[in-house]
């Protein structure tokens, strides 16, 4: 096949067939990064159309292992954002209720937390499974192996840096092309829209949304997304160690209300209710099997469950950000948040950079409550030194107003099959 001529068509707006989108993914390695970059910035300005985003991530899924099918296997899977642990709480959650729960997750990206690095704050947890260790593990949060989908990376790689990460069909076919190969009959999609999410407007969302929805469906997993408001942060504690310490909070029962709404959701978008697991205690014990499972060790997982800050990492100095006048808190900016977390160091600027787990940040007051002069309404827990101009960024990214805000759920809209196009 002449890869111009491929190049061509697709920069022409026309449509490529099946064989032309699987040759191009099999040969993939050996096709230069120019080229590449030139495929990708024509799907870019072109799109991708339901069937061309169909075949890409069937061959892309075919060019990698996949984990055997097994009975009643479900999984999550979110677009990121600020403060989302929800697949820290619901995957234990989900196999107290007997399920099969194989997720694959990712890292950190931009100002947006990751769930593997999260977990990489507990000592001692394995996020590199194999693919045997995975096939006979009832319920693990692992990193993508080399094997899995291998050429999402390569795709992923070029896209990060010819401005092609938005493209609908792209997203779907790298997002879609993992799950399906963790052999998964079921699949809840937290699709996030809002200033501090990839996605800024609903409209782009529920695009994303359905093209996910109906790729998935076509692979043979039931799928459903939820449209999910990104402009504040989610729950009380943000960044690496801080968000495993608010999941085990959450799995006691005691997690914040706007964290419990999206984690009991997407559970009953599975068709399933964790309300009883959580109280009886059996979600936090399938954690603490969970964690044994991955290489923590069972005194230390105990330790963690029962008094986490004895076992997690913590910056060593607090700075508190406190209310310059009284009313009710009207903002929290989830995007000026997210940005001063990754730059004091719960984030990267640059692939492989190592991050501090210890960094993190409590807010003691939600939009909607009351203050007066003073209250704390957020404590960075940060690095001595800290850039000063961090704090004043974060005090930027809080509003009071003289009236108290309005507090609606943050989930739009669910969308399944039945809701999407065909085009």
């Amino acid at each position: 096949m002449h890869i111009p001529n491929l190049l061509a068509k697709k920069r022409d707006g026309l449509t490529l067939a099946q064989d032309e989108i699987e040759w191009f993914i099999q040969h993939l390695h050996e096709i230069p990064n120019e080229q590449i970059g030139a495929f990708l910035m024509a799907c870019q300005i072109n799109g991708l159309d339901a069937q061309e985003t169909t075949y890409l991530t069937k061959a892309m899924l075919e060019q990698g292992d996949r984990l055997p099918p097994r009975d009643n296997a479900v999984d999550k899977h979110s677009t990121g954002g600020v403060g989302d642990k929800m697949s820290l709480i619901l995957a234990p959650a989900l196999r107290a209720c007997g399920t099969v729960v194989p997720m694959l997750a990712g890292r950190g990206l931009a100002h947006t937390g990751g769930t593997i690095d999260k977990l990489e704050s507990i000592p001692g947890f394995n996020t590199g499974l194999s693919i045997d260790e995975m096939t006979t593990n009832p319920c693990f949060i692992s990193r993508q192996t080399a094997q899995i989908a291998p050429t999402d990376s390569i795709l992923y790689a070029i896209r990060d840096v010819t401005a092609t990460v938005p493209c609908i069909g792209l997203i779907t076919a790298s997002i879609l092309s993992k799950k399906a190969a963790e052999g998964i009959q079921s699949l809840v999609l937290d699709v996030k829209f809002g200033r501090a999410a990839f996605m800024q407007h609903s409209e782009d969302a529920r695009k994303l949304a359905e093209s996910m929805v109906r790729v998935g469906t076509e692979l043979g997993i039931e799928v459903k997304a939820q449209l999910t408001q990104m402009d504040h942060p989610i729950g009380e504690w943000l960044g690496n160690s801080h968000e495993i310490f608010e999941s085990i909070a959450c799995l006691k029962g005691m997690g914040p209300h706007d964290t419990m709404e999206l984690v009991y959701a997407q559970a009953n978008a599975l068709g399933f209710d964790i309300s009883e697991s959580i109280e009886n205690g059996s979600a936090l014990q399938e954690f603490k099997s969970m964690l044994e499972r991955q290489g923590v060790e069972p005194a230390l997982a105990q330790q963690l469950l029962d008094d986490p800050w004895s076992v997690l990492p913590r910056a060593p100095q607090q700075y508190t950000l406190l209310a310059e006048k009284s009313g009710f808190v009207a903002d929290l900016d989830a995007l000026s948040i997210g940005q001063v977390l990754c730059e004091a160091g719960a984030g990267r600027s640059k692939q492989g950079q190592e991050i501090d787990h210890g960094v993190g940040i409590q807010i003691h007051k939600h939009i909607g409550s009351p203050v007066e002069v003073d209250d704390v309404i957020m404590t960075l827990d940060g690095p001595f030194g800290i850039d000063m101009q961090l704090i004043q960024r974060l005090k930027n990214s809080i509003t009071i107003s003289d009236y108290q805000v309005a507090v609606s759920s943050r989930i739009l809209e669910t969308v399944t099959i039945s809701d999407c196009s065909t085009t």
